[in-house]
C-alpha cells in the first residue's frame, strides 16, 4: 500500500455562505466526519498517482499539460472543462488558461464569455471558506448568457458539477486557482472525506505543471485541439485497428482482416497505446468506447480518442 500525507489544515471543509444564483453549494464533509490525516492509496491508485507526479516533471509545453490532464488525473479528478487563473488576485492582474476537449474551449477565450466573471465569483467563495477544496453543483452560466451560441456558454450549459481549490503563496502574495468542471459528479459518490484528502496533493501537482510553461500567447492556441482534433490524431488505419481491438480480435485475426503482417499490427497497437495513453488492450478498448459515448465528439471517434493522448509507453 502507498500512503498519501494530506495537508491536514482543509480536512473537513464545509461550503458555506450564501450560494450565487447560478451555483448551489452542498457540505463536502461533514464536522463530524473529519478524516485522518493520513489516506492509503490501493496498489493501482498508488502507480497512477507515481505516474502523475512523474510525467508532470516532463511537462514542457501546453499541449503537454492537455495530455497529462487527459490521463490518469482524469481518474482522480474527472472533468470537461479545467479553468486555471494565477497571478495577483488583490489587483485581478490574471492569466487565464481554459484545458478542454469540448470543441471550440481554447484559452483565446478564456478573456471572454463570462469566464472572468465565473472566476471572480469562483475565488470569493473559495476565499470565504478558508481556501478549501469546494464541491459544488453547477446549474448553468448567468442568465444573460443563456442564450449565447458561442462554444463556451453552450458547453457550460452542459456542466452540473465544479470543484474549486487553488494555492496561495504567501511569500509573494500571487497564487492561482483551479476550477474543475463536469457532468457528473466529480467525487463520483465516493467518500467525500477521502475524495478532499486527495484534492489538496492533487492540485498541488497541477500547480507544478501549470507553472512549468509560460502563459499561452494568442500565436500559440493553435497548439491546442480544435473541434475534438489533438496534435496525435489517429490515422484511418489505428481507428481500424483500434475497433478491431475493441471486438476482442487478436493481431492475427486483425491482420488477416487488413491484409498486412501481424508484425505490421503490433506496430499498430503500441502507437496506439501510446497516443491515447493506456498500457494495454483492455483499456485501449474501454478508453474508446468512452470517447464513442461523449456526445460533443461523436462527429468524429477518431479525433476524440486521439484528444486522450498523454504518451504513455506499452507493449503489444
Amino acid at each position: 500500500m502507498n500512503t498519501v500525507q494530506a495537508v491536514p489544515r482543509w480536512m473537513g471543509a464545509v461550503v458555506q455562505g450564501t450560494p450565487f444564483s447560478t451555483w448551489s453549494a452542498r457540505d463536502s464533509v461533514s464536522p463530524s466526519r473529519t478524516p485522518s490525516r493520513n489516506f492509503q492509496l490501493g496498489a493501482e491508485e498508488g502507480a497512477r498517482f507515481l505516474r502523475i507526479v512523474s510525467e508532470c516533471g516532463r511537462i514542457r509545453r501546453h499541449c503537454d499539460i492537455y495530455r497529462w490532464l487527459a490521463a490518469d488525473v482524469q481518474y482522480f479528478l474527472p472533468h470537461e472543462i479545467l479553468l486555471s487563473a494565477w497571478g495577483d488576485f488583490d489587483e485581478w492582474k490574471l492569466k487565464l488558461d481554459l484545458v478542454s476537449a469540448l470543441p471550440g474551449l481554447r484559452t483565446n477565450r478564456a478573456g471572454h464569455c463570462g469566464l472572468e466573471a465565473l472566476a471572480r465569483r469562483a475565488y470569493a467563495r473559495w476565499c470565504d471558506a478558508g481556501r478549501e477544496p469546494l464541491i459544488m453543483e453547477f446549474t448553468g452560466t448567468d442568465a444573460e448568457h443563456q442564450a449565447c451560441a458561442c462554444p463556451v456558454h453552450s458547453a457550460l450549459r452542459g456542466m452540473r458539477h465544479m470543484l474549486v481549490h487553488g494555492v496561495h503563496d504567501k511569500r509573494s502574495g500571487s497564487g492561482a486557482l483551479y476550477i474543475a468542471l463536469a457532468c457528473e459528479p466529480i467525487d463520483r459518490g465516493q467518500n467525500s472525506s477521502r475524495f478532499l484528502a486527495m484534492v489538496d496533493p492533487l492540485v498541488a501537482q497541477m500547480d507544478a505543471a501549470f507553472r512549468r510553461v509560460p502563459a499561452l500567447s494568442p500565436a500559440e492556441v493553435s497548439c491546442a485541439p480544435e473541434s475534438g482534433s489533438e496534435v496525435l490524431e489517429l490515422s484511418e488505419r489505428e481507428v481500424e485497428v483500434l475497433e478491431s481491438l475493441r471486438r476482442g480480435k487478436t493481431n492475427l485475426d486483425i491482420a488477416v482482416a487488413l491484409n498486412i503482417s501481424p508484425f505490421t499490427v503490433k506496430n499498430h497497437v503500441q502507437r496506439i497505446f501510446r497516443k491515447i495513453g493506456v498500457r494495454n488492450r483492455t483499456q485501449a478498448a474501454a478508453r474508446y468506447g468512452e470517447a464513442l459515448r461523449r456526445p460533443p465528439l461523436q462527429a468524429d471517434a477518431m479525433h476524440a480518442v486521439g484528444g486522450l493522448s498523454t504518451g504513455a509507453s506499452a507493449s503489444a
